[in-house]
């Protein structure tokens, strides 16, 4: 039994098609189907039901399927060890970031690349429920989000800083002028409004839960930035956390006096797996950023 074929084996059950597997493998369907039945012959088990269209796994695969990622995982967890024991700044460091806190990333992002300039990053931006799909399935080092709502006992957290949902209008909109707003007062202003995959709006949602009121928006989008061009026109309110426009003198976040209304920006990453040093310095670096510092202590003001 190889490496290759357990690595042959986890890609084919993620994708349950063989020719989409080792499309992403880079090798040919015949190889891959070749090495399968190598692996199935060595173990002597089944581990795929096929036909023509598509294969599932075999009991015997699924039990088998675990110890297979967890074997992968150690022998990349091993390497990079080696990495780190011999101090090359070398590598891919992945991270995953939420759109709300994008501005939060740039100004660690740039003093990283300076200092590690040897270690390649590759920046994936989603909604936080994708991202930690990606980081479960280790597709990810860590992620830049607020922390989730539900406990999660498999991930670690590193909180950055709090603040509060806000309601967002440009500097001359008359709600600019107050300190704090209720829910029902939003219901006087033209909204638009994140889509339900982003944070802010499961935020919203939990914090109407139990109140008489519904919030009707015009628009509904999973893209901060056209949010925002649309309220700087002065006739749209929405709803976002009050990083999102921190610093911003064109925009004014009003926080949500509603109870339960904190979110925690942070670092999200696995539990019991080997973290990389370059990880661990980005983090560093991050909670050493103006960015994350200024919000730490003027957020909620």
């Amino acid at each position: 039994m190889e490496l290759r074929q357990l690595k042959y084996f986890v890609m084919s059950a993620e994708y349950l098609n063989f020719s989409e597997a080792a499309k992403h493998l880079f090798i040919t369907q015949s190889t891959l189907s070749q090495q399968i039945k190598q692996l199935e012959y060595e173990l002597g088990f089944q581990l795929f039901l096929r036909n023509s269209r598509h294969i599932i796994l075999t009991e015997a695969g699924e039990e088998f399927l675990p110890f297979a990622q967890k074997t992968i995982r150690d022998a990349e967890d091993g390497v990079q060890r080696l990495y780190d024991l011999q101090n090359v700044k070398a590598g891919t460091l992945r991270v995953g970031v939420t759109y709300s806190l994008s501005s939060v990333l740039t100004e660690g992002l740039l003093r990283f690349m300076k200092e590690f300039p040897g270690v390649k990053l590759e920046i994936c931006y989603e909604t936080v429920n994708r991202l930690l799909e990606l980081l479960k399935t280790r597709k990810l080092d860590f992620i830049l989000s607020y922390k989730p709502v539900d406990e999660m006992p498999e991930i670690d957290t590193v909180t950055l800083f709090e603040n509060g949902l806000s309601a967002v209008v440009s500097s001359g909109h008359p709600l600019a002028m107050e300190r704090r707003l209720t829910l029902c007062d939003l219901c006087k202003y033209p909204l638009v409004l994140p889509s339900r995959e982003l944070q802010a709006r499961m935020m919203l949602e939990r914090l109407m839960q139990g109140k008489d009121l519904k919030l009707t928006s015009q628009v509904e989008l999973n893209e901060t930035n056209i949010l925002l061009q649309m309220v700087s026109t002065g006739n749209y309110v929405t709803v976002l956390s009050a990083s999102a426009v921190f610093g911003n003198r064109r925009f004014k976040a009003v926080v949500l006096d509603e109870p339960g209304n904190s979110m925690v920006a942070s670092v999200l990453s696995l539990k019991d797996v080997y973290k990389k040093t370059s990880a661990k310095e980005f983090i560093n670096i991050l909670l050493d950023t103006d960015a994350v510092k200024r919000r730490a202590i003027n957020c909620f003001d």
